[in-house]
Parts: C-alpha cells; sequence; structure tokens
C-alpha cells in the first residue's frame, strides 16, 4: 500500500509500520512478565511468539519500514525489545515502542542501548491512576508511564495524544506530564517519574518531530522550519499547574498560513 501515496506529501507521511504486541491495562490484556495483581493467574494476551515476532521485524525493517509497537505491558515492551536486537535491525532506524506505559527498569537501558523511542501519551496517566495500581501493585506501578527514568537514562522521548481514545488537546497531557496528578488536583501518581515543563513540551514538538526523521524541518520556531504552530492564551512555562489545563487556543498556523483563528476551549 506504501507506493500508492506520495512519500513526500508533508501532511501525510508513510514511512511508520505499527504492530500490536498486546491489548490495554484496562482490560487486563496487556502482556505482563508477572499475574496481574488484581487478577492473579492472568499475565494478559500477547500477540506474538517471540520467533514470530523477530521474523516478521526483520522482514519488515529490510522493507524499508520504520517499526513501532504497540506494548503496554512490561512483557511486551521486553519482547519488542528483543525483536530490535536482531541482527539487520539497525540502531539508527529510530524504530519507536508506543505506550511504554509498563516497563521493567531493568529494560528502561536497553531503549538507549538499541536507539528505540518511548513514544508515549502523558493523557492515559489521568485516565488510568485511578485503578492502575490495583491492576500492577506498588512495585510494578512505581515504573508505570516512567516519564523521567525514560529521560534519566538517555531514552528519547516522542510524547501525542493518542486520539480519538484520549482526547486530542495536548495540553491534558502536559499537565499530566508535570504533575502527575489528577484533574482535580487531589490524587498523585508516583510523582518520582514527572518532569519538567520545557521536557515536556519538547516531547511533543522536538520530540515527535525526531521520531519521524522531520527535526531539521519541524519541531522548533526557527528560520527554514515547517512554520506550523499555535497561539495560546496563556504561558505554559509559568502559569499554575490547574491552569494549563483551561488552554484556549487562538490561532493556529500550517506551513505558515492560517488555519484557525478564534477561541476553542482546549476541552
Amino acid at each position: 500500500m506504501r507506493a500508492h501515496h506520495d512519500v513526500n506529501d508533508p501532511l501525510l507521511h508513510t514511512g511508520f509500520l505499527k504492530g500490536f504486541m498486546d491489548g490495554s491495562l484496562g482490560s487486563r490484556t496487556a502482556a505482563m512478565k508477572a499475574p496481574y495483581s488484581d487478577d492473579p493467574g492472568n499475565t494478559g494476551l500477547p500477540q506474538y511468539t517471540q520467533p514470530q515476532l523477530n521474523k516478521m521485524a526483520v522482514e519488515r525493517a529490510h522493507a524499508g519500514f520504520q517499526l513501532g509497537f504497540h506494548a503496554i505491558g512490561d512483557k511486551a515492551a521486553s519482547m519488542a525489545l528483543d525483536a530490535y536486537e536482531q541482527p539487520g535491525i539497525s540502531s539508527t532506524a529510530r524504530n519507536r515502542i508506543e505506550h511504554a506505559q509498563v516497563v521493567d527498569p531493568a529494560d528502561i537501558p536497553r531503549f538507549a542501548k538499541l536507539g528505540v523511542i518511548a513514544s508515549m501519551q502523558p493523557s492515559h496517566l489521568l485516565t488510568d491512576m485511578n485503578w492502575a495500581e490495583d491492576r500492577l501493585g506498588p512495585q510494578r506501578a512505581g515504573y508505570s508511564y516512567a516519564w523521567k527514568a525514560f529521560l534519566d537514562a538517555g531514552v528519547p522521548l516522542a510524547f501525542g495524544t493518542d486520539y480519538p481514545v484520549e482526547p486530542i488537546t495536548p495540553f491534558r497531557g502536559l499537565y499530566a506530564a508535570v504533575t502527575r496528578m489528577n484533574e482535580a488536583g487531589t490524587k498523585t501518581y508516583f510523582p518520582q517519574n514527572k518532569i519538567m515543563r520545557g521536557q515536556a513540551l519538547y516531547a511533543y514538538t522536538q520530540g515527535s518531530a525526531y521520531a519521524e526523521f522531520a527535526e531539521k524541518h519541524k519541531g522548533k520556531l526557527l528560520p527554514g522550519y515547517d512554520a506550523d504552530f499555535i497561539l495560546v492564551d496563556r504561558n505554559l512555562y509559568t502559569v499554575g499547574a490547574p491552569a494549563i489545563l483551561q488552554t484556549v487556543v487562538q490561532e493556529s498556523f500550517v506551513a505558515g498560513q492560517e488555519s484557525f483563528a478564534g477561541s476553542v476551549s482546549a476541552r
């Protein structure tokens, strides 16, 4: 199907191929190394055996695809990393693990060693935090949504929204990344893995551009770069954290041309 679309189309880039390793944490189908704390005997549903995954990954890498595996559970992430270790898969391909919500701490340095990007969506924390620790137990939960641990290990982060699974607004994810608190501000989830605002904004912009080999023309406000940007009604570096959630987009520009003007609530 790749041959049916211009690979140089700036609005739809088709170089990336995604594979699903497992299900979701909420449904207890994410593939885990140990049983769910609230469902003994259940370790989730991996979609492939390791030999199947290795073979498919090598074939698709040789076909010229950048690879990304949807991996929610720690077993799924570990299997994806094992596949990326196969001969013939380059550490410069900027392959990704999508979501990486629960990761064995021993596997985090492997991301950096293999050049694998942690492509994550901080909004998931706000949806999951009311029950995630019940699923995982406190030890595993401490390494769920582990943004700071990834950065400390030198792993590139690329943030997104995961729309339509989560709301399309990035401000909800920005709030989650820097506070790890629910939207009411009444509950905190393992705050040792929160990150700074600049780090989170970088992951949403330059980090995502890097993930698609576009860092030389996207992700920054510089001469010669694509002028894709928004104007918002507040300074996201200085406003109180709860105010991030109320951010309003006033204008949007794509390739330097205004595509939206007005005031639309980010929610």
